[in-house]
């Protein structure tokens, strides 16, 4: 995303669904539209009231669903099963897309505009001189159609929230708000102090925490222990938590106090590949090698103009690799480990070079496709994988960089293959990048693994079982006040 000169219009949509029947799916979207056309803003926002088929069950004649359009209307049961009648939320899904399509149709062609849908949550962008006219358009369609504007909660600013997560069009950032940042806070340091948790409260926690951790895309990776802590405990009780999780808490404690927003603008792109990774395990011969390919000016890849680095790993500096007899067993975790390694080694001037805020994009290969997997989704719970999944998301929050690891066939990375078996030729050793696995200066990895390796073996040795069937279902079935009761947020 890019600035420009000019104005920016933000407008949001809210629907509130359903008119007073019995045991009616009351809905409660909301939709935000963004206009965007230059660094000044003015943002306004107007609520739509949408009367949607409302459904409810007849005990007198048996589980049929019921349907009634308007108030007073006709009721219509629902004879033929799941596939006869299909539920609000379908054929709200049909009725709103029509009109979205149709005004893209329409509009379009005169007064362009960029219109996202998700579910029933609007978000339009516009831009150039008629910037005010497509917007007006578009708010025009919607009364056409029969979408009301209650005008009573119209607002607007240069900060809003939409889908429940805070955009900031002046920064061109997209976080959480500080309320939201607050209760993380808060929950975070409760935890920490009280170092005991019931595993209940810590599964509602997940649940908000895996919502916010969708924008802030680097923190994403430390919600692994909490889930594989959480998978070892029944609820119910409070549980001790072990140091693997303090560290993780204290870690998204200290990041939600730093920032609670990442920025959306791209200040570079760095390509094609910056990074060529490969990863050994024959036996006891554990080794990982890379290089950063050289360009030259015709685009030709010049491999004796490359720097690389090719590190082996023994039991004394990466005893986790050993630990379950064959090293093999861990390939992937060696894999990401090459990644982050050709990261910290090999990491171009330009991602430790000052310049407008923004992150810069990053495009690596490999032929593990567990390790590409990973870095795209951001999270796994696999031990030790999950450890170094975590070290190289902070590698890249510390540069301002986001990772594309892509997977390319084991034929066309024979190089970084030859490195991590030991084969130098064609390499310049003088653009050798000599380390030791133990002189990396690691954010947060040797911490994690030495706190993982004890919070595993701890686990294996206790056997905890995780609740199943009906002693999780008599759980939920006592009355305690929930999570959203008790801080709502």
């Amino acid at each position: 995303m890019t600035a420009r000169t000019g104005w920016m219009l933000t407008v949001s949509f809210v629907f509130v669904t359903g008119p007073p029947l019995p045991r009616q799916l009351i809905r409660k979207p909301a939709c935000a539209c963004s206009l965007t056309v230059g660094c000044h803003t003015v943002g306004w926002q107007w609520t739509l009231r949408v009367h949607i088929a409302s459904w409810w069950f007849v005990p007198a004649i048996g589980p049929l669903q019921a349907c009634q359009v308007r108030p007073g209307g006709s009721v219509y049961l629902n004879k033929r099963g799941t596939f006869g009648m299909s539920s609000a939320a379908y054929w709200w899904g049909r009725l709103v897309g029509g009109a979205h399509r149709a005004a893209l149709w329409v509009l379009g062609p005169w007064l362009p505009l960029w219109v996202l849908l998700y579910a029933d949550d609007f978000d339009v962008t516009a831009e150039g001189k008629d910037f005010a006219r497509s917007i007006l358009a578009f708010v025009w369609w919607l009364v056409v159609f029969g979408f009301p504007l209650s005008w009573a909660k119209t607002k607007g600013g240069l900060v809003y929230s939409w889908l429940g997560l805070e955009k900031d069009l002046r920064g061109w950032a997209l976080g959480v708000s500080a309320s939201r940042a607050a209760w993380m806070e808060g929950w975070f340091s409760k935890a920490l102090d009280a170092r005991r948790l019931d595993p209940a409260e810590l599964r509602e926690a997940l649940g908000r925490l895996g919502f916010v951790y969708g924008a802030l895309q680097y923190d994403r990776p430390f919600l692994a222990p909490l889930f594989s802590f959480l998978a070892l405990h029944r609820p119910g009780r409070e549980v001790r938590l072990p140091l693997y999780v303090l560290l993780v808490l204290r870690w998204l404690r200290d990041r939600i106090r730093a920032r609670r927003s990442h920025p959306l603008r791209r200040r570079a792109h760095l390509g094609p590949a910056l990074l060529r990774v490969d990863a050994k395990a024959e036996g006891l011969a554990v080794a990982v090698g890379g290089w950063a390919p050289f360009h030259d000016d015709s685009g030709n890849i010049r491999v004796d103009r490359s720097s690389w680095f090719s590190v082996r790993l023994t039991e004394s500096n990466a005893p986790w690799a050993f630990v379950r007899g064959m090293p093999a067993r861990a390939i992937s975790t060696l894999e990401l480990l090459a990644t982050t390694l050709g990261l910290v080694l090999l990491a171009p001037p330009a991602l430790d070079a000052a310049g407008a805020a923004g992150t810069v994009s990053v495009t690596g290969l490999t032929d593990s496709q567990v390790a590409a997997a990973v870095v795209t989704r951001g999270l796994t719970t696999s031990f030790p994988l999950c450890t170094v999944a975590m070290e190289l998301s902070a590698q890249l929050e510390h540069r301002a960089a986001e990772l594309f690891l892509e997977w390319i066939p084991r034929e066309a990375n024979r190089e970084a293959d030859r490195l991590a078996d030991g084969c130098f030729e064609g390499f310049d050793p003088a653009l050798r990048v000599h380390t030791e696995l133990s002189e990396v200066r690691w954010l947060v990895l040797n911490d994690l693994l030495a706190a993982g390796q004890r919070f595993y073996a701890e686990a294996q040795a206790s056997s905890v079982a995780r609740p199943r069937g009906r002693t999780y279902s008599r759980f939920l079935a006592q009355k305690r006040p929930r999570l959203k009761e008790r801080e709502p947020w």
